[in-house]
């Protein structure tokens, strides 16, 4: 069975660790990562690459998340380690070698390493796995060791994995399809994990006033809007964003298509409008599943009901969907746990949303298939539990 699924940020990652874990063999799994990311270290790099070599560098920051998630390694949790650490000197970039890097960050994380909750694995990493991990290190990524990114940016604030694609992509003649397949090979990457562009893709949004809101970054975290956001659309040095070659075979040979959860403009209807995508998605035979997200949130979807939610994501695909998995867990909160709640960076002062019994209506007349069900995370209040998750797409998948 072949899965394409299309999102970005944690929620898209979250989702390609589940369906990697659980099915394993049984489905051929694609990612489509949205590219309009432009804020915090994948930001800060994209703009020394502009501003110190004149080039874009597309971002590699939800692509690294999604590679390693999917990652069949066997040095996967060690490998997360690296991958997401984040440098504390400010040292030049430029500077180092990749492989100068990676012993400074290989030696802070077997130091640190112990204050993680991949400690046991470290342990036995330390123990058993080391050598072999330098043979494999060795044989997989021996050429590019001697590797360097000309920028005069300190690392601060930078993670490790970031500044490894960057200069992949930089001393691979600026070749982003080389980079990515060299991951998939590094990371042992069975599936396939696509930029849905790499051409410029920064947006902007168009609120109900007619207000502007730049830039992806502003989008998702401004909690203040002055209206609700009515467009999205290609900032103009961006217009000319046209889908990579890989993602129209991933949506037309997909049993299944499956959207979010995540960020309702900046990590999903930001594939949408990138040219040729929602050409591709009228044109499959594929069902296509949204996974509504569990809450609203201050800012980007501010007062938005799951109708909202499907109406906007139907409006910009271009089609209708077939499923529609929304939770109908109502968690009781302690008045810490709310404030908690409410001032999470994901949320910023949204609330829990349910489909209403005149939702359920409108549904049923446009033919959507409503699934509900406990999918809240007990933990963290607003993410979906990745289990109970995995259980609801298995009954729609084999109807296990």
């Amino acid at each position: 069975m072949k899965i394409t699924t299309i999102g970005g940020g944690n929620g898209q990652s979250n989702l390609l660790d589940g369906l990697n874990k659980k099915f394993g063999d049984k489905i051929e799994i694609s990612s489509i990562v949205s590219m309009s990311d432009d804020g915090r270290t994948t930001g800060e790099l994209m703009k020394a690459f502009n501003n110190e070599l004149g080039l874009h560098l597309p971002p590699p920051g939800d692509l690294r998340r999604c590679l390693f998630s999917l990652s069949e390694s066997k040095y996967k949790s060690y490998f997360k380690l690296v991958f997401e650490y984040t440098f504390l000197n400010e040292e030049k970039i430029s500077n180092f070698t990749i492989f100068d890097l990676f012993l400074q960050v290989h030696k802070e994380i077997l130091f640190f390493g112990k204050e993680t909750e991949f400690k046991d694995d470290l342990v036995n990493f330390v123990e058993n796995q080391s050598g072999e991990l330098f043979d494999y290190l060795s044989k997989k990524a021996k050429d590019i060791f001697e590797f360097k990114l000309p920028l005069k940016s300190t690392l601060k604030g930078h993670k490790f994995g970031n500044i490894l694609m960057a200069s992949l992509y930089y001393n691979f003649d600026k070749d982003y399809d080389k980079m990515l397949d060299f991951m998939h090979h590094l990371l042992k990457v069975n599936a396939s994990v696509i930029p849905v562009t790499t051409k410029k893709a920064f947006i902007r949004a168009v609120l109900g006033n007619g207000e502007i809101v730049e830039t992806q970054d502003k989008i998702s975290n401004e909690a203040n809007y002055s209206s609700g956001i009515a467009d999205l659309e290609l900032m103009d040095s961006s217009v000319d964003a046209v889908h990579h070659k890989k993602v129209s075979k991933a949506v037309e040979k997909a049993d299944f298509i499956i959207i979010g959860p995540g960020d309702l403009f900046t990590s999903i209807i930001s594939n949408f409008i990138i040219s040729g995508v929602q050409k591709s998605i009228k044109e499959t035979d594929a069902k296509i599943i949204y996974i509504g997200n569990n809450t609203n949130k201050g800012g980007e979807t501010m007062g938005l009901t799951q109708l909202d939610f499907v109406n906007k994501i139907e409006r910009f695909l271009g089609r209708r969907i077939d499923y529609f998995i929304a939770n109908n867990k109502k968690p009781i909160l302690s008045q810490a746990e709310l404030e908690s709640f409410k001032s999470d960076i994901s949320v910023k002062g949204g609330d829990y949303i349910f489909v209403s019994n005149g939702e359920r209506k409108e549904l049923e007349r446009r033919k959507i298939k409503l699934i509900e069900a406990d999918l809240l995370d007990d933990e963290s209040f607003y993410k979906h539990s990745k289990q109970k998750l995995l259980n609801v797409l298995e009954q729609l998948f084999f109807g296990e």
